[in-house]
């Protein structure tokens, strides 16, 4: 995790940004501005740079004691939780005006031009203005707020809002998908399929490689177009796959095929249970799953990526007049559990990574048998 100090501040100041392992992060501050006060926006084209920022709708207080401009939009705050939280607000702010984009424009309110979208900014202000601990990840929360909690706490140095938004991802991506019903990929609840591949960016950005094999996982089931073209930020900046990581997603695809009809070929083993109380029924349910895997019908359910799901659901549809005993019944169930635990425990192998933390962290999750309710099949 990047972590910027007052030294860094200082140098930011003049250079205009920080140089870390997860690439340039963009400081506040403009040294070419020589007059932060200005009715107008400093912003990068001629027809930006007439527009007047205006007050946001949720965050202007009348007392605030700090206007912080971003693009075309300022928000009147108070300088109080930022400092608190954020050791690089509190250096910025008592650095001499002339080395940041910052003045006193009377009345003791300093303001401050920062190089974040309003959007950004905003979902970072919601976290931290409530007080000095902030708030996180409730799951209401959209990709974008966990996203923009995430980028700015690194660029600004607030480690809690970092540390609980990558736990709120893990939470979901890693931890639950052992109880989840299995209706789709364990995604948060406010999350698109498609912002998966933003989690993806945001592991590499933060070095959190254990959220990357689910991630990457995920991805795969998007269409050849989502993933190449990746989705827009809400404030237009694009979101979209390193080449590396989209190579890893085809060769990805086809070990989760691979994965899909291993399960089908072991769920239809021939083997009974060791305590079957009717043989020659079941061997002929046997019989009857293992031929049926080779009917057209079926091959929609054999070829699926989304190896996760029940399959048993599958067997029951195939055993409608319920002729397995209940042992043998009870195997499968206890074979499937057994084969979705080993998958997933090989899952950074089949998406070509290597994940060092993976068994500590999977580990983690849950340990209670897997709901046997759900299923994607209609």
């Amino acid at each position: 995790m990047a972590t910027l100090t007052a030294t860094d501040a200082n140098a930011a100041s003049s250079s205009g940004q920080v140089e870390n392992n997860d690439g340039p992060i963009a400081l506040v501050g403009n040294p070419s501005t020589t007059n932060p006060c200005a009715e107008e926006a400093q912003t990068e084209s001629p027809e930006a740079e007439r527009k007047v920022p205006q007050p946001d709708a949720e965050f202007w207080f009348e007392d605030g004691n700090l206007i912080l401009v971003a693009r075309d939009v300022e928000f009147r705050v108070y300088r109080g939780p930022l400092v608190a939280n954020s050791p690089v607000f509190k250096d910025l702010l008592h650095l001499p005006h002339s080395s940041t984009n910052r003045c006193t424009c009377g009345g003791g309110i300093a303001l401050l031009h920062v190089q974040d979208s309003p959007e950004d900014l905003r979902h970072l202000l919601r976290v931290v203005m409530p007080g000095k601990t902030p708030r996180i990840a409730s799951d209401a929360d959209s990709f974008h707020a966990v996203s923009a909690c995430i980028r700015l706490g690194l660029k600004y140095n607030i480690v809690y809002i970092v540390e609980r938004s990558l736990e709120y991802l893990k939470n979901y991506f890693v931890y639950q998908f052992r109880s989840h019903d299995r209706t789709r990929f364990p995604l948060p609840p406010s999350f698109e399929n498609i912002h998966c591949i933003g989690v993806v960016n945001l592991a590499r950005m933060t070095g959190t490689d254990v959220l990357l094999a689910p991630a990457l996982m995920a991805c795969c089931l998007l269409g050849a177009s989502e993933l190449m073209n990746g989705f827009a930020r809400e404030d237009g900046t694009r979101e979209v796959l390193s080449n590396d990581d989209i190579g890893r997603c085809f060769v990805g695809r086809a070990a989760l095929v691979e994965a899909t009809i291993l399960f089908m070929l072991n769920i239809s083993d021939q083997t009974l249970s060791s305590g079957c109380t009717r043989p020659s029924r079941c061997k002929k349910v046997f019989l009857c799953l293992l031929n049926n895997t080779k009917h057209q019908n079926n091959l929609g359910t054999f070829s699926r990526l989304s190896w996760y799901c029940f399959f048993y659901r599958w067997v029951e549809s195939q055993d409608f007049n319920r002729r397995l005993c209940w042992p043998c019944c009870d195997m499968l169930r206890n074979r499937e559990n057994q084969l979705h635990d080993d998958t997933w425990r090989r899952l950074p192998e089949l998406m070509g990574l290597s994940v060092q933390s993976w068994a500590e962290e999977y580990n983690k999750g849950p340990r209670e048998t897997w709901r046997r309710h759900a299923t994607i099949f209609d």
